[in-house]
């Protein structure tokens, strides 16, 4: 099958708008008729330093991490809602679900440390932080374009998920804020192995956006990763058949299929299937 290739100017363009998000610079940028890449060398932190914030025992760093995860996760759930409601894809629909739990996970971190929810969870498509608000209107535009193109800005937002939590997974201290990361990141990997699989049902042989190529390919190339039986919070099987066990995404990407039968019960999540112990 000839490989089909989505627009360079939507790919460069979503590229560029989570580059300004994220705060790293693009230092070399190559386009032609055909394909626009971004080679993204440096990411600079725009957080506080590491003072412990009043009353929570979390440095700024980590607090604001928290928060900004939060709105993060929901930007992946409102985007996916909206290209689900566009497209008709089960993909988006299973994902945005998982997303969902993601937020509530972050959620329960907020909770446990007295930090202030930015509260917008319940309102799609608005955002308190004005850069994820100009970034959401942009991935909605270019998801709009065609299929494959929201297909691509999924597996995209699922690759800042994944830079993102890499780093605030390396400044933080906290157990279970580690645990939660961990627990987004193994939920990331399998979410952007779903979009890819999908992008490569299509013919399209995608090459990373975001994340060091090497990374990426050790990603895209790997199995499902599956959530720790008897965890408090897990999110790992995004290909389960029944959507019950780990991301309940009911996604099948050509990977092997999950039949697991989790129940969710961690941080008061119950029902979802997922952030809970397996059973």
């Amino acid at each position: 099958m000839t490989a089909k290739t989505i627009s360079a100017s939507a790919v460069f363009l979503v590229v560029a708008a989570i580059v300004a998000v994220i705060g790293v610079t693009a230092a070399g940028v190559a386009e032609s008729s055909d394909e626009a890449a971004a080679t993204i060398l440096t990411a600079e932190s725009t957080e506080s330093p590491g003072v412990a914030r009043a009353d929570t025992g979390l440095s700024d760093a980590e607090a604001d991490g928290i928060l900004f995860m939060r709105e993060e996760e929901k930007l992946a759930r409102d985007v996916y809602l909206g290209l689900g409601d566009l497209w008709d894809l089960r993909i988006f629909d299973n994902i945005a679900a998982s997303e969902q739990r993601h937020m509530d996970a972050i959620l329960g971190l907020i909770e446990t440390y007295g930090l202030e929810d930015p509260q917008t969870a319940e309102m799609i498509g608005v955002f308190a932080n004005d850069d994820l608000q100009t970034l959401y209107d942009g991935l909605m535009t270019m998801g709009a374009e065609s299929v494959e193109a929201a297909l691509e800005v999924g597996a995209t937002v699922e690759e800042v998920d994944i830079a993102d939590l890499e780093e605030y997974l390396a400044g933080t201290t906290a157990g279970d804020v580690t645990t939660v990361y961990e627990n987004l990141l193994r939920g990331s990997r399998n979410h952007l192995r779903a979009f890819v699989s999908q992008l490569e049902a299509a013919g399209i042989d995608r090459e990373a956006a975001v994340l060091d190529p090497a990374l990426y390919e050790s990603i895209v190339s790997s199995d499902t990763e599956r959530g720790n039986a008897g965890s408090a919070q897990h999110d790992g099987d995004v290909e389960s058949g029944s959507g019950e066990h780990g991301d309940g995404t009911g996604v099948q990407h050509g990977r092997g299929r999950g039949g697991g039968q989790g129940q969710g019960g961690g941080r008061g999540q119950g029902g979802g299937g997922s952030w809970g112990s397996t059973g």
